[in-house]
């Protein structure tokens, strides 16, 4: 007994090394991106360039956030990625809704049509909805980029579709006989019962707004209109000092990232948990 116990001790620490290790790899790249933000351009060009900078340049970020205006660049984002997680979140939740409780003449087939889009390049689209949004004059401005969110994203429908299914339909009966109608089961009674999901789907839109690039290079003419990605991507001009420029604010731009993560991890690992079982 004292022997199982013993290689159970020796199995558990040897787990714990591989999980520090595992840790220490997954961040080593962010860790050598926050030190080479700070060099100076003779350390960073040296080879072999040192790990750690002797005179490290922390006025670069004072210089890329409020100088180059890059706060601007982030209030942007920030708003734009609040309206898609909103409208995101509703939409995807409200259609899944009428997936996964209503019956209705074609609904394999709508919901066949719906998965399909899944496998379709985003950048088939680009160029016929540039076509309607600039005969609609939304062009310059964020409509072209939050209205399609207004219909939902099919996987996220799928996604919550399913966790809608698992609720029992028993409490859907209670609600009616309480007189509620579809709209009010909808908000009072799956809207509640689905937070873990609808937590994994506003990360997901946070995150694909944030980090989209190529629909405000498209649709956004404006310079005060711009995003992070847009920003980052006029740093990249053929010079040294723009490269250095360039990962301050790639550093910058991980933090909103990292603070969603940090504030909705409970969740996120719940509604992924669920997720995997349905």
């Amino acid at each position: 007994m004292q022997r199982i116990k013993i290689k159970m001790q020796m199995s558990d620490v040897f787990f714990r090394i591989l999980a520090a290790f595992m840790t220490l790899l997954i961040l080593f790249p962010f860790l050598w991106l926050l030190l080479s933000s700070v060099k100076t351009n003779a350390e960073y060009y040296v080879q072999p360039s040192p790990f750690f900078p002797s005179d490290p340049q922390w006025d670069r970020y004072k210089y890329v956030f409020i100088d180059l205006a890059f706060y601007k660049y982030m209030i942007n984002s920030i708003f734009l990625a609040a309206v898609v997680v909103v409208l995101n979140v509703t939409s995807s939740s409200f259609v899944a809704y009428g997936m996964a409780r209503f019956q209705f003449k074609g609904k394999s087939i709508v919901f066949t049509v719906m998965l399909m889009t899944m496998f379709l390049p985003s950048q088939v689209s680009f160029i016929p909805q540039f076509l309607i949004f600039d005969k609609l004059e939304w062009v310059n401005t964020y409509l072209p980029i939050v209205v399609p969110h207004l219909f939902g994203a099919a996987a996220n429908i799928l996604l919550v579709s399913q966790f809608i299914k698992a609720i029992p339909k028993e409490m859907d009966e209670a609600a009616m006989m309480d007189g509620c109608n579809s709209f009010s089961i909808w908000l009072r009674i799956i809207l509640p019962q689905s937070v873990a999901v609808l937590i994994v789907v506003a990360i997901s839109a946070f995150l694909g707004s944030w980090k989209d690039s190529m629909s405000p290079l498209i649709y956004l003419r404006d310079a005060n209109l711009y995003t992070v990605p847009v920003a980052l991507m006029y740093f990249q001009a053929p010079d040294q000092n723009s490269y250095l420029l360039l990962l301050t604010g790639v550093v910058i731009s991980i933090i909103p990232t990292l603070i969603v993560y940090v504030c909705l991890q409970k969740w996120m690992d719940k509604g992924i948990f669920i997720a995997d079982l349905k």
